[in-house]
């Protein structure tokens, strides 16, 4: 039997050993903007930076070695976050934090190329592969100058393949690891990290292509994420923290996630240190 039926399933779980520990700690010395979204996995420290570097247009998978480790696979028992704790001496890095996990990314979309740059699919999503709840974020791999426009083209959570309303950029320049589409009030932007779906779509299970109407230089990766949880920094020094059983349904962590930290600061975070740590639990 999987999952967890009552709390006293869950301390059942810590007192037998059943979870693990790890700590996470990033020094990022890209330099973004206040109230703009950044991707820390591109970040230096623990666990160490992703640059999606590969192939251009080739969707390429994350090893969960290689992001917030949550221990080995626990197949046929489930996997889940039990604690999270954030905390950070920089003011700039104040604000909101999402943990996500990371299923694809096709690298390299140009920003200056106003043709149909077209995705190779011969990796797939290996979790949530219907695609339901998974979300784009586009993430600036080169500085861009600012102002583009884009739409792309991607396969629903039904199968369906369907073209994106306009996707607007940041208004002016852009540092690596800022997501692209996050400036707040701007007509057209989402709102936030994630890009806007067809009317009615709740998810993606790939990306055929992508196409600039309006150049916004630099180069983009477009990231399939799948949202696990979120917490606020409120001010410096002071760890904010979750315990799952005590704040939220406990969200499950799937065998071979690659998880990861994105961030929506109150200044540049460049120089800045985010240091915390995550509990992960599983059944029996």
């Amino acid at each position: 039997m999987t999952g967890f039926a009552t709390v006293g399933a869950v301390a059942d779980a810590s007192l037998a050993g059943r979870e693990h520990f790890c700590s996470i700690r990033k020094v990022p010395s890209q330099a973004t903007t206040l109230g703009w979204w950044a991707d820390l996995s591109m970040a230096a420290g623990n666990p160490k930076p992703n640059y999606y570097a590969s192939s251009p247009l080739v969707a390429v998978a994350l090893s969960s070695y290689e992001g917030i480790f949550h221990g080995a696979d626990k197949f046929p028992a489930t996997k889940h976050l039990a604690k999270l704790g954030l905390m950070t001496p920089t003011a700039a890095m104040v604000g909101r934090y999402m943990m996500l996990d990371y299923l694809l990314y096709y690298p390299f979309v140009d920003g200056d190329d106003t043709d149909t740059q077209s995705m190779d699919n011969t990796t797939v999503l290996s979790r949530f592969t219907d695609g339901a709840g998974v979300q784009v974020m586009a993430v600036l791999v080169a500085p861009s100058t600012g102002s583009g426009v884009f739409t792309f083209t991607y396969v629903n959570q039904d199968g369906v393949e369907r073209t994106s309303p306009d996707q607007v950029c940041a208004t002016t320049a852009a540092n690596i690891a800022t997501i692209a589409t996050s400036q707040r009030a701007v007509a057209g932007m989402p709102g936030g990290p994630f890009l806007a779906l067809a009317s009615g779509d709740t998810g993606v299970r790939s990306i055929t292509s992508a196409q600039f109407s309006v150049a916004n230089g630099g180069l983009i990766s477009l990231v399939l994420v799948r949202p696990i949880v979120d917490l606020a920094i409120r001010e410096v020094n002071t760890m904010a923290e979750i315990c799952s059983v005590q704040h939220r349904p406990m969200p499950r962590v799937v065998d071979g996630a690659y998880l990861g930290l994105i961030c929506n600061p109150s200044g540049s975070i460049a120089a800045g240190t985010l240091a915390g740590y995550a509990n992960f639990i599983w059944s029996e």
